[in-house]
């Protein structure tokens, strides 16, 4: 058994504490996706992406290689969670997540767009990663791409939503943690 007095203690120099958000925010998306998973939903495929607000957060708070992470590792971890890694279900989330996070990045790189215009266009580009996946690689049939006008609408609506959602929890969190 140790000795609590030989215990080192943590490192508190900024790159851990960084390594810690990016830890609790890919939990938070993976929280937010399992109870999205859980959720009853008008249609199996229709989902508000509550777990974009994770990649959002950390986005703004950390740049474009946290979002990435963020991102590829909620969708694996959501992918292993629930017993779909491989599936077709994966892929399409693969497919919509890294077209969203790839548009998102590029977007805020630009510094022209706030938070609400890159969750809005991440949430099509999301959309349009599904349709693309699913039409390329499961279908092969055009009646997929009827689908998307569809979801472009669904998108500005859900994309609104995570984009407030995303700015009040990022303002709370800057607020609680003094950045």
């Amino acid at each position: 058994m140790t000795n609590p007095d030989q215990l080192t203690p943590l490192p508190s120099n900024k790159l851990w504490r960084e390594d810690a958000h990016l830890a609790a925010l890919v939990a938070m998306g993976l929280i937010l996706f399992l109870f999205e998973a859980a959720v009853p939903r008008p249609l199996p495929w229709l989902k508000a992406g509550l777990a974009n607000i994770a990649t959002l957060i950390a986005l703004f708070w950390y740049g474009p290689l946290a979002a990435l992470l963020v991102t590829f590792s909620r969708i694996l971890g959501g992918a292993l969670f629930t017993g779909n890694f491989l599936s077709p279900g994966f892929f399409l989330s693969l497919g919509g997540g890294t077209l969203a996070v790839l548009s998102m990045i590029l977007l805020y790189q630009t510094r022209r767009f706030g938070l609400w215009g890159v969750s809005l266009t991440g949430a099509a580009f999301h959309n349009l990663g599904q349709i693309l996946v699913a039409y390329f690689f499961l279908f092969q049939n055009l009646l997929v791409l009827q689908l998307l006008p569809y979801l472009v609408l669904y998108s500005l609506l859900s994309g609104t939503i995570i984009g407030f959602l995303s700015f009040v929890l990022l303002k709370r969190l800057k607020k609680e943690f003094a950045f």
